[in-house]
C-alpha cells in the first residue's frame, strides 16, 4: 500500500458545500423577511470569499469572518434595520446541509478499510461536525482537524504541524492530502512535505503556483492512487479551484 494516512478536505471534496450554502443563504434571508436574489448572493459571495482568502493568509481571524461577512453585505446592499442573530441562524441552517459529492461515501468506505482517514478543514467546528455526522461519513474517520479548534488554518505550517503531532505514528512519506483548493490544500501540503492530490472538479478559475502530485476529476480515482501510488500525475497548475 502506497499511502497509510489520508487527509481529506471537507467542502467541495466530500461535502457539497455549494448546495448547502445556497439553501442556507436563501432560507436565512427569508426567515428575516428578505427575498434573496442573484445580486444579493453575488454581493455576499464576493465579500465572503475575500474574507476567507484573508483568513487563509493569516491576516484575520475566523471570528472576524463571522462578524463581518453579513454586516458588510447588509451595508453594501443598503439594508436598513437590525438583523440580530443572523450569523447564528445561518450557521444552523448551513449545518443541515449534508449532501455529499458523488462517490464520497463509497470512497470513504473503501479507503477506511485500507488506510486511516482524517478530516482537514478550515470550516466552523459545530457546522462541520454536524454535517459530517448527518452525511454518514463521520464513522469512516479517525479524527477531525478543524481550523477553529486547532487554532491555525490551512495552508499555515502551524496547522499541519499540529495535525501531524496528533496522528499516532504519523509518517510524512506515507501521507496523502486530498482537496479541491490549490491554495489552502495543495500549497499547504507541499509546504508540509507530504504528497498531494488535487480534486479538480471545477477547473481553473484563479491563478496559483501550487503543483499537486496527483490530479483527479472523480473521487473514485483516489482508490487506485492510495492502494498503489499509481494515477494521473498532477501538472503545473496555472489556476486554482474555488475554495
Amino acid at each position: 500500500m502506497r499511502f497509510e494516512f489520508i487527509l481529506l478536505d471537507a467542502d467541495e471534496t466530500l461535502l457539497d458545500f455549494k448546495k448547502a450554502e445556497q439553501k442556507a443563504f436563501a432560507g436565512t434571508f427569508r426567515k428575516y423577511g428578505i427575498e434573496p436574489d442573484e445580486v444579493l448572493f453575488q454581493t455576499y459571495d464576493r465579500i465572503n470569499h475575500g474574507l476567507w482568502a484573508a483568513f487563509e493568509r493569516g491576516e484575520i481571524s475566523k471570528q472576524e469572518i463571522l462578524d463581518r461577512r453579513f454586516r458588510e453585505t447588509f451595508r453594501a446592499m443598503n439594508f436598513e434595520g437590525e438583523f440580530p442573530g443572523f450569523e447564528e441562524a445561518y450557521q444552523t441552517a448551513l449545518s443541515e446541509g449534508s449532501d455529499t459529492i458523488p462517490g464520497a461515501t463509497e470512497v470513504c468506505r473503501i479507503l477506511s478499510g485500507i488506510s486511516r482517514l482524517y478530516l482537514v478543514t478550515n470550516g466552523v467546528g459545530f457546522t462541520q461536525r454536524r454535517r459530517m455526522k448527518e452525511s454518514g461519513l463521520e464513522a469512516y474517520f479517525q479524527e477531525f482537524f478543524i481550523s477553529e479548534e486547532i487554532g491555525f488554518q490551512k495552508p499555515q505550517p502551524e496547522y499541519f504541524r499540529k495535525v501531524f503531532e496528533r496522528i499516532p505514528g504519523f509518517e510524512r512519506e506515507k501521507a496523502l492530502l486530498v482537496g479541491d483548493s490549490l491554495n489552502s490544500d495543495i500549497r499547504g501540503g507541499e509546504q508540509a512535505g507530504i504528497a498531494t492530490c488535487w480534486f479538480s472538479r471545477y477547473g481553473f478559475p484563479e491563478e496559483s503556483e501550487a503543483k499537486a502530485d496527483y490530479e483527479i476529476s472523480d473521487l473514485r480515482e483516489l482508490i487506485e492512487i492510495v492502494e498503489t501510488g499509481n494515477g494521473r500525475r498532477g501538472r503545473k497548475k496555472d489556476r486554482q479551484a474555488e475554495a
